[in-house]
């Protein structure tokens, strides 16, 4: 049985199922053993066995999952461990850059996804993405 979580600056804790078939973890600091399939706003939180997996904005997590595809998005400190076969596994890459003036705002940039990897015979494969479908 979980443990009531402490509530986050960004809203109350959410563990709940939506629409009869997807699960939202929202919000839960602390926690050690959540088994659903959409989290945001986590840390320090260990996860398993979960399916159809996005992080999103997530910090000092470990993940454990089997089969399915995971996304990452604005997550840091995050690590991730597939026990089976992940068809996809997307990280979202951006990169901050402080401005010119020494008061003022970085601004983040996304970089473009531009190779594939791919684990095949043992190794990791890289090839160069191809967008024109051929």
């Amino acid at each position: 049985m979980l443990k009531k979580p402490s509530v986050s600056k960004a809203g109350p804790p959410t563990l709940e199922l939506q629409l009869g078939r997807k699960w939202v973890v929202e919000n839960q600091i602390g926690q050690k053993e959540l088994v659903n399939d959409d989290l945001r706003g986590c840390k320090a939180d260990s996860i398993g066995k979960v399916n159809n997996i996005t992080l999103d904005k997530c910090s000092k997590m470990g993940l454990v999952f089997q089969d399915p595809a995971c996304e990452l998005v604005n997550c840091s400190s995050t690590e991730v461990q597939c026990q089976g076969v992940a068809p996809t596994i997307l990280i979202e890459v951006n990169a901050l850059v402080p401005a010119s003036e020494a008061d003022g705002d970085w601004t983040e940039h996304p970089l473009p996804v531009q190779y594939i990897h791919a684990y095949k015979d043992g190794q990791i494969v890289t090839t160069p993405m191809d967008h024109s479908g051929g």
